[in-house]
């Protein structure tokens, strides 16, 4: 196991980037989507529109000057998405693959949203601590897992009980226990951190692994970990992995569909959050991610349900 301790040195534009990596993150599954609905439909000129929309959304997103008017409206970005699929399925005959599509950009759109009002009550303070509801962060985590499944186009499934698994299958769980059984207090921007990782740890596992999950909050700390069965990190390279743009050389020329900077998200929040992460990992055998941040006295009450 070993502690991660280097500083991290990013420039007002990496800084952004990571603030913004969810949004990459889903951004980067709709983009995939279309493209496989535009090449599928003999490369629609609206579907190829609403591709290139996506695309100018990410790109907005390096500044926080150039994203405002996106995060501001984004029901305008849905609608319009919705509209140019609407043209390009003109007189045509949905299969099964093209109607799974529209409904996986539907749930795509979905979580899309949710990222907005989610960045939206963090503005003022994204590394202030507040109350999250529990029962919601659960079904936030596996919506996006539902996401990435239907993405797949049924190469996968993501399920939950071990008794249900089948060789392609990924085992995913998820536990929280918190203090407050229905609430929990953490840094607002700490879920992004957990989905985040929770997502790369699917990325970097072959289908029909493991991935477990848990948070457990005290009166003195909040401990989150992930422990996969990846295909590791190489052993010299564990501290390096968490700059920015740094990935394994293992895995260096593998497609993937996120920001790529997941793991310095995380430690950047663990740092300005005075906590400590490590990151435990074999070749081939997989991969383990503790974080442990200090827990401040709760200035307010749970809200009430």
């Amino acid at each position: 196991m070993v502690e991660i301790t280097r500083a991290l040195d990013l420039n007002a534009e990496q800084e952004a980037l990571i603030d913004m990596h969810s949004f990459l993150n889903v951004l980067n599954i709709l983009a995939c989507e279309l493209d496989l609905m535009a090449y599928g439909l003999g490369d629609s000129r609206p579907i190829q529109e609403a591709l290139a929309l996506v695309h100018e959304f990410a790109n907005a997103l390096q500044t926080p000057e150039r994203a405002a008017p996106w995060l501001a409206d984004p029901q305008s970005l849905q609608n319009r998405i919705h509209t140019l699929i609407t043209q390009g399925l003109e007189n045509t005959t949905p299969d099964a693959e093209l109607r799974a599509s529209v409904d996986n950009i539907e749930s795509v759109l979905a979580i899309l949203g949710t990222r907005v009002r989610e960045l939206e009550a963090r503005s003022d303070k994204p590394l202030g601590w507040t109350w999250l509801e529990v029962d919601p962060l659960r079904m936030d985590f596996w919506h996006l897992l539902m996401a990435i499944e239907k993405n797949s186009k049924g190469r996968y499934r993501i399920i939950q009980n071990i008794a249900e698994q089948q060789p392609e299958d990924y085992l995913i769980k998820v536990d929280i226990d918190s203090l407050e059984s229905e609430h929990l207090y953490v840094p607002a921007i700490f879920q992004d951190v957990m989905r985040d990782l929770l997502a790369n740890a699917r990325k970097y596992t072959p289908p029909g692994g493991r991935i477990l999950a848990g948070l457990k909050e005290t009166d003195h700390e909040v401990r989150f970990v992930v422990d996969d069965t990846g295909v590791g990190i190489p052993p010299h390279q564990i501290e390096d992995i968490v700059e920015f743009g740094v990935r394994g050389e293992n895995v260096r020329d593998r497609p993937t569909r996120g920001g790529g900077f997941g793991l310095t998200k995380a430690y950047w929040v663990v740092s300005h959050c005075n906590g400590r992460m490590w990151i435990d990992s074999d070749l081939g055998v997989g991969t383990r991610i503790e974080i442990a941040l200090p827990r401040p006295s709760p200035q307010t009450t749970p809200p009430p349900r």
